[in-house]
């Protein structure tokens, strides 16, 4: 068996490195591991306050195997809004790092984080809607503890972004524009690309094999939260009706731009079907208001939703439909 291992991903042109896959692979402990080999600065984000308070207690200390297995004593320990890293050393400490939420990490801003060289935002996918907008919030983050450094030749921030498989409805993905990538790395059954230097891979792991025959999983066999857990799939999304209509069989309805996205719905020509489609279409009302939308257009959509009668060309496009249509 092979655990997964961060280095085989790191690649000079690439700095912000996003890695989906099953649960119990090692992600967290590779990371982790070699930036405590690093021994340079790393901030530890976690998207709430819930979450970093409880990896600052002996009970959730993200580093608790890592010490056990290196021999070695890192914790994160609370100081007044944020958290600092160190290392135990001789019961002398040595700040290793810092952690924080991304969801009030706006709070912190013009602070001084220059001698931070590496971050992970771990378990950064979530199934429930968070209470704050991730992607603007990671931006915010971003900018605050890189500044200028490219500026003066610098390396620019080195950042992990780490879940497992729960959704692609996730604001990071779909602000970078990744969630038809990947919904395209699956069917091509590839695992990895880079681009514009971000590298995204979904690891396969010697892990998730071994793991079908323990004995829990051998009881949940075939169930969504198996699926997700052990075959990095997104068990949980609908990826129905998605498919590339031919678009001289439709005529446009309306044209929905909204600030968070947009799309062109059309009506088929003769069989009661709607598609849902970035591309454009003239002559046709443009909506800019999600209200005016649903008054005037979206309630019948709906119903078209729930039998099962809209078409999209993507997952992204569903994901933004389903949204507006509050399906």
């Amino acid at each position: 068996m092979e655990w997964f291992d961060i280095r085989k991903c790191l690649r000079s042109d690439c700095f912000l490195y996003i890695i989906i896959g099953g649960r119990g692979i090692g992600k967290t402990y590779s990371a982790l591991s070699y930036l405590m080999e690093e021994k340079q600065p790393f901030i530890y984000l976690r998207n709430t306050d819930t979450q970093i308070s409880e990896s600052a207690s002996v009970f959730g200390n993200p580093f608790k195997k890592l010490n056990n297995d290196l021999g070695l004593d890192y914790r994160l320990e609370s100081e007044k809004k944020h958290y600092l890293i160190h290392e135990y050393i001789d019961n002398q400490k040595q700040l290793r790092g810092y952690g924080a939420a991304l969801s009030t990490f706006g709070n912190l801003r013009g602070v001084d984080l220059s001698d931070v060289k590496y971050f992970i935002l771990d378990e950064f996918i979530e199934r429930r809607t968070l209470s704050f907008k991730q992607f603007d919030a990671f931006q915010g983050f971003y900018e605050t503890v890189n500044r200028n450094r490219e500026l003066s030749g610098e390396r620019p921030l080195t950042g992990f972004l780490l879940s497992n498989a729960q959704t692609l409805n996730n604001d990071i993905l779909l602000g970078y524009g990744l969630v038809n990538k990947i919904t395209q790395l699956y069917k091509d059954g590839r695992h990895s690309f880079a681009e514009n230097g971000l590298y995204f891979e979904i690891p396969e792991s010697g892990i998730s094999e071994a793991k079908t025959n323990t004995a829990n999983y051998k009881l949940i066999a075939g169930t969504d939260i198996a699926r997700e857990y052990l075959k990095n799939e997104f068990s949980h999304d609908n990826f129905t009706n998605i498919k590339k209509m031919p678009i001289q069989e439709f005529k446009p309805l309306a044209v929905l731009s909204l600030k968070d996205g947009g799309c062109t719905f059309y009506k088929h020509k003769s069989r009661g079907l709607v598609y849902a489609a970035m591309q454009p279409a003239w002559g046709v009302k443009i909506y800019d208001k999600q209200i005016l939308f649903m008054r005037e257009i979206g309630l019948e959509l709906r119903q078209y939703s729930i039998r099962n009668k809209i078409f999209y060309d993507s997952f992204e496009t569903r994901l933004f439909v389903d949204k507006v249509l509050g399906c």
